[in-house]
């Protein structure tokens, strides 16, 4: 069980890691995109949209990194003043709601980035036209890195609810 939870925990981290360098890529495009409007006066049609793409990308394939780590939003105030084994009860119940909306958007994502490919979909109302098919391939590929990290806390937290003890 270990291995199977450490596997999970070191590709959430790799995962998190590699996407995290989409911020020199867009910072890079972003750049670029400054220097060619205002001192050469040629912008380009692509720069900002790409880069809202790949933020697109970012944003959803950095899930998994962060339950990893913990940092997603939760009231502090009043999960803090929990027991580790009251805070692991509390976890247990709200996995279940975390596994429904998982399960929705990796069932969702799936058919929306499946037909996306299949029309090999772009952005109609942009000058550049840009495909829009591998920004929705990452939907279900972010739901499945985040349904893979969610099994492993809560496998975790199930563990600490029912013996007071944690796995590690």
């Amino acid at each position: 069980m270990r291995l199977f939870l450490s596997v999970i925990d070191k590709v959430s981290d790799w995962s998190g890691k590699l996407v995290s360098m989409l911020i020199f890529f867009m910072t890079g495009v972003l750049f670029l995109e400054v220097v060619l409007r205002y001192v050469f006066n040629a912008p380009t049609i692509w720069a900002h949209e790409l880069t809202v793409h790949f933020f697109g990308a970012y944003s959803v394939l950095a899930g998994a990194y962060v339950l990893l780590h913990n940092e997603h939003i939760k009231i502090d105030i009043i999960y803090d003043c929990f027991s580790p084994r009251g805070r692991a009860i509390i976890d247990s119940v709200t996995y279940l709601l975390f596994f429904l909306f998982i399960l929705a958007l990796l069932r969702y994502g799936i058919m929306t980035a499946w037909r996306a490919v299949e029309l090999r979909q772009t952005v109609s109302p942009s000058p550049w036209g840009s495909p829009i098919w591998p920004l929705k391939l990452t939907i279900p590929i972010a739901a499945f890195l985040m349904l893979a990290q969610g099994l492993a806390h809560f496998i975790r937290v199930l563990k600490m609810a029912i013996t007071g003890k944690e796995l590690t």
